[in-house]
């Protein structure tokens, strides 16, 4: 039973992602437009295919001077963020699934053996490893001497800093059916906080994993397991005191840290892939492929995008007034946050764009799944 349920997250996984031959509508054509910028590469490198036995969605670090960046077969690299130099690779002999988590002067990543792999940020060295209950599928989180790291069982566990032993465990029980993935945590000042499958956000003490609070953002509804789906996999995004998270088949929630997680506004959304903020709007790419901007303060709809239907679209990045979103096809598509109307789109390689491109100053990093690692900027015509 355990394996039939396995076998339906993946292809829910697949189908959804673009990553892959399960195709539930046919995607929507590249729409023609007429460019209002143009884009320019700066440079590229190769880090490792991204894609291995399970449907990943590896994430590169960039902490404003270099790019850390992991494949699946264990390759991690350190590239410069000015002219992307190669500054180190090691090379680990894991498969990586969870990737990648920077901080305190360590490069973490996660596998799919449940080990956690903590690298000195200088050298590529390792630190320590640890191991952890089951399958590392979001990249850990560094902060406050503590190690965050959730796995696909439901457990997120504190590790030390300083040589990965266990500080604390926190469980939820997890629905029979979920996507293949797992929210990734956030810290924010004392609390760690992350998202499950049962729909719901916890936040916890980061020092010894004790709840403070949690909230539903989606109870889960329908006729059968499929339908009744409502994973708070997307990253969670947070803006000053305020949480936004959204979850599958469910609802998008904006909720007020400081009153313990007291509810703002809900409306109901579909999405797996994250969220990002600009310009006084969250910016969030649907389970349909749509591009969605919704007001912050009231989540009330400003615009939405909808010719890239069915492109199996990354998450969105906010960046210098224009909102960018990766596809299936290789292709990064750049919106007017103003408007959503299409202002420019550039092909980074034939692979798909899984992983949210990371915002530098007045340059974008964006890794595809076969690798390619390239810092792009905009050049008005």
């Amino acid at each position: 039973m355990r394996h039939a349920a396995l076998t339906v997250m993946l292809a829910l996984f697949l189908s959804a992602c673009g990553g892959s031959k399960v195709v539930r509508e046919p995607p929507a054509p590249l729409p023609d437009f007429t460019p209002q910028a143009q884009i320019q590469e700066l440079w590229s490198a190769g880090v490792g295919a991204t894609v291995a036995k399970l449907p990943l969605r590896l994430v590169p670090y960039f902490d404003g001077n270099a790019i850390y960046a992991a494949d699946a077969r264990g390759r991690v690299s350190a590239i410069s963020a000015d002219g992307g130099r190669r500054l180190w690779e090691t090379n680990l002999n894991a498969t990586v699934t969870g990737a990648t988590g920077a901080g305190d002067g360590l490069v973490v990543v996660g596998t799919q053996k449940g080990q956690v792999i903590a690298l000195n940020k200088e050298d590529g060295k390792q630190a320590w490893s640890a191991t952890v209950s089951s399958t590392v599928m979001a990249p850990p989180v560094v902060l406050a001497g503590v190690v965050a790291v959730q796995t696909v069982d439901g457990k997120l566990s504190g590790l030390a800093l300083a040589d990965g032993k266990r500080l604390w465990v926190y469980e939820r029980s997890e629905p029979a059916l979920s996507l293949l993935g797992t929210s990734a945590p956030v810290v924010v000042g004392e609390f760690v906080l992350s998202g499950f499958a049962s729909g719901k956000v916890v936040a916890l003490n980061i020092k010894d994993g004790r709840l403070v609070w949690e909230f539903t953002v989606s109870h889960p509804r329908g006729r059968n397991e499929i339908e009744r789906m409502v994973d708070v996999d997307a990253p969670l995004l947070i803006v000053r005191d305020t949480l936004y998270a959204a979850s599958y088949q469910g609802k998008i929630v904006a909720v007020d840290m400081r009153a313990g997680g007291r509810l703002l506004w809900t409306r109901d959304a579909s999405t797996f892939t994250g969220m990002d903020a600009g310009r006084g709007n969250i910016y969030l790419s649907d389970a349909k492929g749509h591009v969605l901007a919704l007001d912050q303060a009231t989540g009330a709809s400003v615009w939405k995008q909808d010719k890239l239907h069915g492109r199996g679209l990354s998450a969105p990045t906010y960046i210098d007034g224009y909102v960018v979103v990766g596809d299936y096809q290789g292709y990064l598509h750049w919106l007017s946050a103003e408007d959503g109307r299409f202002v420019a789109r550039y092909r980074v390689g034939s692979d798909a764009v899984t992983a949210r491109a990371l915002p530098g100053a007045q340059t974008l990093y964006v890794m595809n799944q076969g690798g390619s690692l390239a810092a792009l900027a905009v050049r008005s015509r």
